[in-house]
């Protein structure tokens, strides 16, 4: 794995499909590398199948450096000499930064750290209590038999439905976070990809894994937007 930089050529981009069920073609190759690069293929591979459907996706080839590139992402923006940062892993490109045009490319099904995971399941599970609670309050005239309930319930959703899909998650997590990390940035609890996820105004979409880099990087930016021009 290594981070290389320069005026990429010979860009070609085309339509592909992701499957989110079979990690196959292209995609498998994608999955391969990013398990080598963070050093656990088991986990790259549960990062990539994240849901039961196929997705529009662009796969790229490019040249960088004399040595040709591919890649797979949910759309891309740059154009052929685009100045861009590259994590690669062989001859994959895993992760895409073009800090001028405020983007970053990460891999599909990655975006949380562990820390906004945590967060996310605890109030997620607040908001199944406080419902638990209520609809027992309501259904039961008896507080102790009702407290009892929620007891229960709340025990029954969170062994059987959170923490299973916490665990599913935690593997996206690292991945996240080992990725920060090999691009620099030493905290990388103060990142936030998710909130700052690129809003496509032309197709009124978002674009959950393409990022807006230098508003998700403010305080632990290694690539600003004049990174290129002061170089």
């Amino acid at each position: 794995m290594k981070i290389i930089e320069g005026q990429i050529e010979n860009l070609f981009v085309y339509k592909a499909k992701y499957d989110f069920i079979k990690n196959r073609g292209k995609q498998a190759t994608v999955s391969a590398a990013l398990g080598a690069a963070v050093g656990n293929a088991a986990l790259a591979s549960q990062a990539v199948l994240v849901a039961n459907s196929q997705w529009d996706v662009k796969a790229c080839s490019f040249e960088l450096n004399g040595q040709k590139y591919e890649g797979l992402f949910e759309d891309i923006y740059f154009s052929n000499h685009a100045q861009l940062i590259c994590l690669v892993q062989d001859h994959i490109a895993l992760v895409l930064i073009d800090p001028k045009d405020n983007k970053m490319y990460i891999p599909i099904g990655t975006g949380e750290t562990i820390k906004q995971l945590k967060k996310k399941y605890l109030i997620l599970n607040f908001f199944y209590l406080i419902i638990i609670f209520f609809v027992f309050l309501f259904l039961n005239s008896n507080l102790i038999v009702g407290l009892i309930g929620v007891v229960v319930a709340t025990t029954i959703i969170y062994f059987f439905i959170s923490l299973p899909m916490y665990r599913t998650e935690k593997g996206k997590g690292l991945l996240t976070e080992r990725i920060i990390e090999l691009l620099g940035v030493t905290d990388v609890n103060k990142i936030n990809l998710t909130k700052n996820a690129f809003v496509d105004k032309n197709q009124t979409m978002t674009k959950s894994w393409v990022i807006e880099y230098q508003n998700a990087f403010k305080e632990n930016n290694p690539y600003p937007k004049d990174y290129f021009e002061k170089k």
